[in-house]
């Protein structure tokens, strides 16, 4: 599919790119038909051409999304765990100047960890956190140099710690960019770099590949602006359903009265997920998804990132949903 933009370019089909440990933390793309839900909010890093058939309107997009990760005993240590997550995110995009656009996002996630049983992590430590709490401040600016080639700069500040962690101690930050190629009319592949900040000192730095191969009108296989792949069908403008995997990585401050005064909790996951997205209209879209958290590991580390515990949990079912609305 494609549409037209000033002085004769025409834009790709959506383009979807993907940061390997996707610590950018930022905005949801521009269409959540091509998402997988979240209550994370993802950078707009989907397409650096501005193709909107609105090509000189603002785009607002709004969501809200819940998930549930039912309990998984702690592979090395007594107890289990389960997850409730719930959140939003305000995209807005729009045009600048010719060939160009600008989103920016602002969200937010809680997240409310369950350690039943005797889960203690270390010698004198009681369980190790409970309610987290999460905040992004993103922007993408994107730009179509010709029909083939598109280039994206992108940039986040985030908060993320317990519910009464020091609010100063909980921020990062940090941006990038890369490109996109349009190889064939069916296939696009992008690359670039994100450099971050991380919790207790120092930067971390981040490759972002990705890939969106439209196989048929109705097939699909794409990252999703996501670190995985997806094998989607759409098989009309209402429905479309897909399979697929992903990696998550979460990292939050610890409160001062933690077990480890100041320290730094950090959750790996891997949902591999089957997905239903219902829109009864183009500016509505209702998502479910299930499947198994096939993977995860919780770790603690100190102030100076020192790793401290280090602990697996045990696979387990989990159900999300979402809501989109665009204007």
């Amino acid at each position: 599919m494609t549409t037209s933009v000033p002085n004769g370019f025409s834009t790709h089909a959506r383009f979807a790119l993907v940061a390997a440990c996707l610590a950018v933390h930022a905005a949801i793309g521009a269409s959540a038909l091509a998402q997988e839900p979240t209550t994370r909010p993802r950078q707009d890093i989907q397409g650096a051409a501005p193709g909107f058939k609105e090509s000189t309107k603002l785009n607002a997009q709004l969501s809200f999304d819940a998930s549930f990760r039912f309990r998984g005993d702690l592979k090395d240590r007594p107890g289990e765990v389960s997850v409730f997550r719930g959140g939003g995110a305000l995209t807005l995009t729009a045009p600048v100047l010719e060939r160009n656009r600008l989103s920016v996002t602002m969200g937010t996630e809680q997240s409310y960890y369950d350690f039943s049983g005797s889960t203690v992590f270390m010698p004198g430590g009681g369980r190790p956190w409970r309610h987290i709490q999460s905040y992004t401040v993103g922007a993408n600016f994107s730009t179509q140099w010709s029909e083939k080639f598109s280039t994206f700069l992108l940039g986040s500040v985030d908060f993320s710690g317990e519910k009464s962690a020091a609010f100063s101690n909980g921020f990062t930050g940090g941006g990038g960019g890369g490109f996109i190629v349009k190889l064939t009319e069916t296939f696009d592949l992008g690359a670039g770099v994100v450099v971050r900040s991380r919790l207790g000192g120092g930067v971390t730095v981040f490759p972002i590949v990705g890939i969106d191969w439209r196989i048929t009108p109705q097939w699909r296989l794409s990252n999703e602006n996501q670190p995985g792949l997806y094998l989607s069908y759409t098989p009309n403008e209402r429905w479309r359903f897909s399979l697929g995997a992903r990696y998550d990585r979460r990292e939050f401050r610890l409160e001062d009265d933690n077990f480890v005064p100041n320290g730094i909790g950090r959750d790996e996951q891997v949902p591999v997920t089957f997905g239903v997205d219902y829109s009864p209209e183009p500016t509505i879209t209702f998502q479910l998804r299930v499947g198994a958290m096939v993977y995860q590991n919780l770790q603690v580390r100190d102030q100076n990132r020192n790793k401290l515990v280090d602990t697996g949990v045990d696979p387990a079912l989990f159900i999300s949903g979402g809501l989109v609305l665009r204007f």
